[in-house]
């Protein structure tokens, strides 16, 4: 029996792989510090349930609308306009389970066989197999000293080919929480213009940008709107990763592509689930107000005792991520290689109880992420337990 060549080439997301050895030592009754998991440890804002029990007693159990219900789209439409100064139509806007599931229409929109398309390092894991299993080819852009600096034009142009197809950005960045600054963003948004590529924009940690107002490539290149499709959706902003809503919003032909290949696989969003994240929408970032100050607060906690340990990382403005650069300190070990975080990670789990993803799946060997969505009191004792093994180690 042959089974599909492109998706063989596909490896499984090693942040749900480690997530899951995590929890398999927790159900050995192992107490397990997770710095692995990519999602806000606070629940959904009761607000927002109790919209979708409301929905729910009403009846909105039905299949509802591929692509998002007119409500709903609306309401997206709004926020993009009051929060973003960007002007969408409803159809405009595609609806689907998850940013993820729009990110990977999106590939399977737009990219044909041997395309290549530029994915700056470091990358959340899904995008390179996303693009691998729409047939295309992911080129990273590898991580320089300069964090900014895999996303500047003079640099990007020695990995252009006759292939190149497009660019993903992702801003705040996962795994890193770096953000680059307007003029960076504009410089590359301007040389993007000179191309005939597509670019994608995925914006989910948008409510999470501390140390400066989230600005879109839009709010700087206006002229970039017919080629650029913007990613977002309700899962970091409003601690709703189980609802699985994200949404895009880009030009009309791309978007009618992703929606007809929504209405043959997950079809629609539950109509309780879109009321729900209707309200969500029109609340906006104050409905969040106090958990983003508590996680900019851990933020500044784990930079101060990473610091305090000599334990250098890309300076986190954003997301909930602290990516730590072990490469000198792995080099120093006679137990790992520089370039092995991902040993490094197998052997702090299973030494220390603590779990952290490995810059392997993030296209930087050599680096860990740290997830500091977990209290303040879990995370200073998680990063004191790393410091200690840091010692060990070398």
């Amino acid at each position: 029996m042959k089974l599909s060549v492109r998706t063989s080439v596909v490896d499984p997301s090693a942040t749900v792989a480690l997530n899951t050895k995590a929890k398999a030592l927790s159900d050995q009754g192992i107490a397990v510090t997770s710095f692995a998991v990519g999602e806000p440890d606070f629940p959904t804002p009761q607000a927002i349930v109790d919209v979708a029990i409301a929905s729910l007693k009403k009846g909105r159990t039905k299949y509802g609308a591929p692509g998002g219900g007119m409500p709903l789209r609306k309401a997206i439409v709004e926020k993009l306009k009051r929060e973003n100064n960007l002007e969408y139509k409803p159809d405009e806007i595609v609806v689907g389970c998850g940013s993820k599931e729009i990110l990977f229409h999106l590939f399977l929109a737009l990219i044909n066989d041997g395309d290549e398309v530029l994915v700056p390092s470091p990358y959340w894991v899904s995008y390179a197999a996303q693009i691998k299993a729409a047939g295309g080819v992911a080129i990273e852009l590898p991580l320089l000293d300069d964090p900014a600096g895999n996303i500047d034009p003079q640099f990007i142009q020695t990995f252009v080919t006759p292939k190149t197809v497009g660019m993903v950005i992702n801003y705040p960045n996962n795994p890193s929480g770096f953000i680059p600054t307007d003029a960076q963003l504009k410089k590359l948004s301007e040389y993007i213009l000179t191309k005939d590529w597509w670019v994608i924009s995925d914006e989910i940690y948008e409510y999470l940008s501390f140390d400066k107002p989230h600005v879109s490539p839009l709010n700087l290149c206006p002229t970039l709107r017919d080629r650029l499709i913007l990613v977002n959706g309700l899962a970091k902003g409003f601690c709703m990763t189980g609802w699985r809503v994200g949404y895009g919003a880009g030009p009309k032909p791309i978007m009618d592509i992703v929606r007809t290949l929504q209405s043959h696989s997950s079809t629609c969003l539950p109509g309780f689930i879109e009321d729900a994240s209707q309200y969500a929408l029109e609340q906006g970032k104050g409905l969040m107000t106090a958990e983003i100050t508590e996680m900019k607060r851990r933020r500044d906690t784990a930079v101060e005792l990473l610091k305090k340990y000599d334990i250098p990382m890309i300076p986190p403005m954003g997301a909930f991520y602290a990516y730590i650069d072990l490469r000198s300190k792995l080099g120093q070990s006679k137990m790992f290689s520089k370039s092995s975080s991902l040993g490094f990670s197998q052997w702090l789990l299973e030494e220390y109880h603590i779990a952290a993803v490995p810059g392997e799946a993030f296209g930087t060997p050599g680096f860990l992420r740290l997830s500091y969505a977990v209290d303040q009191k879990l995370l200073k004792a998680g990063i004191e337990k790393i410091a200690e093994a840091l010692r060990v180690m070398t």
